[in-house]
């Protein structure tokens, strides 16, 4: 029975020991806006080829293309998928509404549509650099069905040259 008494008592003690060294003495964290180096370097093509219906991790990714000429409204799957990410997944879910803007894009031949929010589009086209290959940071939140393909859902954070 001591034993028994001695072995509980220890499995507690350890097991207190080990919950408060797993706490973080520092507290949460707070978010901090993603910076160039978050951003991998990839392919449309790759984040195309991602078949996931919603990215856990959004895939921070840095490509580059060049302006196709295009712009649309976004779709309306697409803008309820964003919305419907954005009230579940982000910590500030109006960001991600001002995205309603679909940009085509070409890298090695195939064409892309991208969401931008209208502030970054009217920056872009302001700029001189839509008329040559640009670098475009992205995220990506998951994929949509239209018709019988999945089409990539990827949102332009910003762009540099």
């Amino acid at each position: 029975m001591k034993l028994k008494t001695s072995f509980a008592a220890v499995l507690f003690v350890y097991s207190l020991g080990l919950t408060v060294y797993a706490q973080d003495s520092t507290g949460p964290r707070p978010k901090r806006a993603r910076t160039a180096d978050d951003y991998q370097v990839g392919t449309l093509k790759e984040l195309a080829a991602k078949a996931a219906t919603v990215d856990p991790d959004l895939s921070p990714t840095r490509v580059t293309a060049k302006y196709a000429g295009s712009t649309a409204r976004t779709p309306e799957a697409k803008a309820q998928f964003i919305h419907a990410w954005a009230r579940r997944y982000a910590g500030a879910p109006e960001t991600y509404t001002r995205y309603d803007v679909d940009v085509a894009f070409t890298e090695n031949g195939s064409t892309y549509w991208l969401t931008f929010t209208q502030k970054t589009l009217t920056s872009f086209l302001d700029s001189d650099k839509w008329s040559k290959p640009i670098d475009l940071f992205l995220i990506k939140l998951g994929a949509i069905k239209q018709g019988d393909d999945w089409v990539p859902v990827l949102l332009v954070e910003s762009f540099a040259r």
